[in-house]
């Protein structure tokens, strides 16, 4: 830059020469100022001075220093501190001498045109970044918001049928397939899971033989009914005992007493209304839990539906078994707590083995 500097300030040195040279020989002061001003205004000139052969200065121009920068004034000292001399001649005679100092103005013009350029390009370059890096961003999150909504619910809720859905990014989809194969595995491991828990459960509140309610069921059910604050005093439970039970065992066999009480489980149950509850106690004992009576002939009625059931005999291995069982039954009005509605039920049950009807129902005065 300071090289074409110093070339740019030699070829309009030279220029300037051919235009005062006449003047200079007709020693014509006015034009020469007039040409050394025009040039000094139009050109990044500094000083110009003109003198005679002799060495006498006819004529000067100087840039107003209020044009001048301090920096202008740096750049001038460091780079065009030397002056160009020039001797003016005519017919081969040496009729003066021109000096001439340059200016920095038009290389301060182009650096400042070169940093206005810079700065735009930067804050473009900038701007493209922030917009790239603002997209890359979004598509990082729009990739990445499946993989953390998803992963939640799965920790919340353990929903391991989920699965992460298509993603775009390479990276990610890998990463969804990964997971995708784990979550295969753990809801394969989980539905075993489950599927064991239901059937210990089942095992752990059921009788093996006729796969009814036990007894330790059917004390969480009686208990709960009476902690239930909408528990309304319009239950009953019935107590239900083989009368030959024994020597059905004794005659038939212990194998013929399991199907007498199967067949016990499924015609009480088809007697039964849905909402009812029926339960094994344990040996020949089967306990209903019944809601929503009304009236003590609801109750007469149900039991001797019951009592219905056990008139056909049951056909076993070409041998007709007869059987039949007693019924008791207790009212929860007349029961404070659960312990008291089992052992009105039981007396009922015993009484009602001594009666011609075989059922029987619990009353204070009995």
């Amino acid at each position: 830059m300071e090289t074409y500097a110093k070339q740019n300030l030699q070829l309009l040195s030279h220029t300037l020469l051919e235009r005062i040279q006449p003047a200079v020989v007709f020693n014509d002061k006015i034009t020469i100022e007039q040409i050394l001003n025009e040039y000094t205004n139009d050109h990044s000139i500094r000083t110009i001075h003109i003198y005679d052969s002799e060495h006498h200065l006819i004529a000067q121009s100087f840039k107003l220093s209020s044009q001048t920068s301090i920096l202008e004034g740096w750049f001038d000292h460091w780079f065009l501190n030397e002056p160009v001399h020039l001797t003016i001649y005519h017919h081969e005679q040496n009729v003066g001498e021109l000096t001439l100092f340059g200016s920095s103005e038009k290389i301060l013009q182009f650096l400042k045109m070169i940093m206005v350029g810079l700065a735009i390009a930067m804050l473009f370059i900038v701007c493209a970044l922030w917009w790239s890096v603002n997209l890359t961003y979004r598509q990082i999150m729009q990739a990445i918001y499946p993989l953390t909504n998803i992963a939640q619910i799965v920790s919340e809720q353990k929903a391991y049928n989920l699965r992460f859905p298509y993603n775009r990014i390479k990276e990610f989809q890998d990463l969804n397939t990964v997971f995708n194969e784990l979550l295969e595995e753990i809801q394969i491991w989980d539905n075993q899971l489950q599927k064991e828990n239901r059937k210990l459960s089942f095992q752990a509140h059921h009788d093996q033989l006729t796969l009814l309610p036990n007894r330790h069921y059917f004390y969480q059910i009686l208990l709960d009914m009476f902690e239930d604050k909408g528990f309304d005093n319009k239950s009953a439970l019935l107590f239900i005992d083989n009368n030959n039970f024994k020597a059905i065992n004794d005659q038939f066999g212990h194998l013929a007493g399991d199907e007498v009480l199967k067949e016990m489980a499924n015609r009480l149950q088809t007697r039964l209304r849905h909402q009812d509850f029926i339960a094994r106690l344990g040996g020949d004992e089967f306990a209903v839990i019944l809601h929503s009576i009304s009236h003590a002939d609801h109750l007469i009625s149900i039991a001797e539906n019951l009592l219905e059931s056990c008139k056909e005999p049951l056909h076993l291995n070409g041998q007709t078994i007869y059987f039949s069982f007693s019924v008791g039954i207790a009212l929860s009005q007349f029961a404070s707590s659960p312990e008291d509605f089992i052992m009105q039920a039981d007396q009922a049950m015993y009484k009602a083995k001594n009666s011609n009807e075989h059922w029987f129902i619990y009353k204070p005065e009995n």
